[in-house]
């Protein structure tokens, strides 16, 4: 038996980082690993390049519950900003505001002859509109996670953060708030496909329209459930915050 932390994660955005190739931004169908861990960081109040607190985190095993997939929408997404010869004629400002930013980027387009230099950064990004996730947490028996080092007893500790969390929370981008709290409970589980049956919350009212056109619930654990119908190998399992890098984990995926 595991103490399993469970919270619900839903937005009218979000978007879940894959592997990105050129200006194609797109998103997986559920929240990676790493935004999850992330999440939890926020909540804490701990910032990125606290690694050994991020890495104690990391050490938490993740599975996921889709109830509503949402619709896949994308976004012709730009950004301009001023070049680093134009923050180089005006060092004496203590700091840039935005409206800094707009005169060094007009200084640019004058600056260039064939406005080359003035072009702004293109990108198509995938979100995921009116998704459902129910998240399941819990320690790894073979590695156990050093709650003093995060000024913890438990994974119990984490509730009151996940109410009440330091930083603001989002769904994988900043542009993606979440629509409804959290709802964090602990539930006392043999797997996590148990503790997910066991989750309840409270605001279901107005989410019952997308829930109900749900036709198959889909789960993806790292717990090597037995009715598993297969494996998959995924990129997100945290190593280094500060240098954003990842290693490979495996998840167990079933459905119902």
């Amino acid at each position: 038996m595991n103490d399993y932390l469970i919270f619900r994660l839903y937005g009218a955005l979000a978007s879940w980082g894959d592997i990105a190739v050129g200006d194609i931004r797109p998103s997986y169908r559920y929240p990676s690993k790493s935004s999850v861990i992330g999440l939890i960081a926020a909540a804490l109040g701990i910032e990125r390049d606290k690694h050994e607190k991020q890495t104690e985190l990391a050490k938490l095993f993740f599975s996921v519950r889709i109830d509503a997939l949402g619709s896949p929408i994308e976004d012709y997404h730009t950004i301009q900003t001023p070049s680093e010869q134009a923050i180089k004629n005006d060092r004496t400002k203590p700091f840039w505001t935005r409206i800094d930013e707009i005169e060094a980027i007009k200084w640019r387009v004058i600056q260039s002859q064939n406005n080359t230099e003035a072009g702004a950064i293109q990108s198509r990004r995938t979100y995921y509109c009116d998704a459902i996730y129910t998240v399941a947490l819990c320690e790894n028996e073979s590695n156990r996670i050093n709650w003093r080092s995060l000024d913890l007893h438990s994974i119990q500790s984490l509730i009151p953060f996940l109410r009440e969390p330091q930083f603001v929370l989002y769904l994988g981008r900043k542009s993606c708030p979440l629509g409804l709290p959290l709802e964090p409970q602990v539930k006392m589980a043999m797997n996590c496909i148990s503790a997910f049956q066991q989750a309840e919350f409270k605001i279901v009212e107005n989410l019952k329209p997308l829930l109900n056109r749900t036709t198959m619930i889909q789960y993806y654990s790292e717990e090597e459930l037995e009715y598993s119908q297969m494996k998959v190998t995924r990129r997100d399992q945290p190593v280094n915050r500060t240098t954003w890098q990842f290693t490979e984990r495996d998840e167990y995926y079933f459905s119902e």
